[in-house]
């Protein structure tokens, strides 16, 4: 006996054949775009994890309020780790040359050491008067290569777009929930250029680099915590000295004004005295 349920089957299905197409449709685009994300996450993560040996990116920085000395950086390397200068400075910048800066660049000299740069369009600068710009920022700002910014009350040349490999995101400060790449952004310089900017923003920043990898997280984790008591301890001693030098740099200026002070008030005694032998002798 023939199942009866085959002829209603087939007739439901030629009836809401519309229906039943829409759902189809709907479950074969779910399983490309979920497959396609997955593919693109794997593909994400492999060329992130192949941009850290490219560009030579770090594991850490930090920041010093003095330049380190050759014995706190010789300690620090002690904990197997390779340490970068990687110094900048914060400057104002106006986009649209209108004499009012709208936002703030961070200028570093070009790296060949660590955190390199993906030149994206156009060069690098090779003159006092060049730079070379975040692309994100350049976008953000209606900036193309061969446009004219300034900054620090400077005229620049931009002569490319740039990603750096340590801004990613650009965050201008760690604790930034968000970033805000139209009134922040990074850029490059040459080292003579960099020389003639207001060095009293110059910020010490350190990049640094394990010299040996860790395996997994756990290791890292051990690893970081040893190397972040040493780079604090070594921080503080940093600036104990500084304070000491202010101190003594601060009694030496208070030493040589009373110096000067009784200098004064010996001629004034001096030329009274004479002023009396004068007077005794007439």
């Amino acid at each position: 006996m023939k199942n009866p349920l085959r002829k209603r089957l087939l007739r439901e299905l030629k009836n809401d054949i519309g229906k039943y197409l829409v759902i189809f449709l709907f479950m074969t685009a779910t399983i490309g775009f979920v497959s396609g994300f997955l593919v693109a996450d794997e593909s994400m993560l492999y060329a992130y994890d192949e941009s850290f040996e490219k560009y030579n990116v770090e594991n850490g920085n930090f920041t010093t309020e003095q330049k380190l000395t050759d014995n706190q950086r010789t300690r620090l390397e002690k904990e197997k780790v390779t340490i970068y200068e990687n110094f900048y400075k914060d400057e104002d910048a106006d986009t649209d040359l209108d004499s009012e800066p709208e936002s703030t660049i961070r200028l570093f000299k070009n790296r060949t050491e660590v955190n390199l740069v993906c030149l994206m369009k156009g060069e690098m600068p090779q003159q006092k008067d060049e730079i070379a710009i975040d692309r994100m920022y350049a976008d953000n700002n209606d900036l193309q290569v061969g446009d004219v910014i300034s900054v620090d009350k400077k005229e620049l040349t931009v002569t490319g777009l740039v990603a750096l490999s340590d801004y990613s995101a650009l965050f201008q400060n760690n604790n930034d929930s968000m970033f805000d790449s139209v009134k922040f952004g990074v850029g490059i310089v040459t080292p003579e250029e960099f020389e003639t900017l207001d060095q009293e923003k110059l910020q010490y920043n350190y990049a640094w680099i394990y010299d040996q990898q860790p395996v997994d997280e756990k290791e890292e984790k051990e690893v970081f915590q040893d190397w972040d008591k040493t780079t604090s301890e070594t921080v503080d001693a940093a600036k104990e000295e500084t304070s000491v030098e202010d101190k003594a740099e601060e009694d030496s200026e208070e030493g040589s004004e009373t110096e000067e002070s009784l200098e004064e008030v010996a001629e004034t005694e001096t030329a009274e005295n004479g002023d009396e032998t004068d007077s005794t002798e007439e």
